[in-house]
């Protein structure tokens, strides 16, 4: 090979890790996106602010362009560059990491679409307990995505600990639902509404979860049976602080 021959192709090798890690960061600047309509539809529904409600609904169409551009960007880049290996899992990952963000981002959406105007119950302690379970979802978002970015498998393992914390919130939430149902303190239409805000919440966690679950075959090939297993009984992380 002559010295322009390999000097060609140290080009087009570095030219194509810039373009994965564009890539990756434009998924992150996604995630980023989606995880703040998360935030901002929990502080719309327990606040009950209809302008945040609106403002959360109007992100709708930009969270989707994100989508739609990087799954082309991730289309483009299959075809110049016919990766396999490591780059070929990387780039089959982004599209399915791009999909969970998105969901990520609508369930944001309908958090703030939950809003409800009925009686507020008598006893709100169960919404430090959403507020929790929010804060949790996310940070759990937050971390696959980094791990992703960053190639790292270990921290991404670590997401499906926080994974069990977000579950016991979920219970303790709808524990404390039916004692107030029971007691009189909650009316049928707002226990609904409350449940079903619990119920995106946990379903955050959950595609935090699929997000690491991508990030760690792309690093390192592995599939969920190879290495769950191992994390069966893992100790929950604690709970986010405030």
């Amino acid at each position: 090979m002559s010295e322009e021959e390999n000097m060609t192709g140290r080009a087009t090798g570095e030219d194509h890790r810039t373009e994965l890690a564009r890539l990756k960061r434009h998924v992150v600047e996604m995630s980023d996106f989606a995880v703040q309509m998360v935030a901002d539809g929990t502080r719309a529904l327990l606040e009950s602010d209809q302008a945040l409600v609106a403002s959360v609904a109007a992100r709708d169409a930009p969270l989707d362009k994100f989508d739609v551009d990087i799954e082309a960007e991730t289309m483009r880049l299959m075809a110049i560059t016919q990766p396999e290996g490591p780059d070929l899992r990387t780039l089959g990952a982004t599209l399915k990491i791009a999909n969970c963000v998105d969901r990520v981002g609508r369930l944001g959406y309908d958090l703030a679409r939950n809003f409800s105007t009925g009686p507020a119950p008598t006893d709100q302690s169960h919404q430090d307990l959403l507020r929790e379970m929010d804060r949790h979802g996310r940070a759990m978002v937050e971390k696959a995505i980094h791990a992703f970015e960053q190639n790292d498998a270990e921290a991404a393992k670590q997401v499906f600990a926080m994974d069990d914390d977000v579950d016991a919130l979920y219970l303790d939430v709808q524990k404390r639902l039916i004692v107030l149902l029971e007691g009189g303190g909650l009316t049928a239409e707002r226990l609904a509404h409350e449940l079903l805000a619990a119920r995106h919440l946990e379903r955050v966690g959950d595609n935090a979860c699929k997000i690491a679950e991508k990030a760690i075959y792309a690093i390192t090939g592995e599939r969920r049976p190879e290495y769950f297993p191992q994390l069966a009984h893992r100790t929950p992380t604690g709970r986010i602080a405030p």
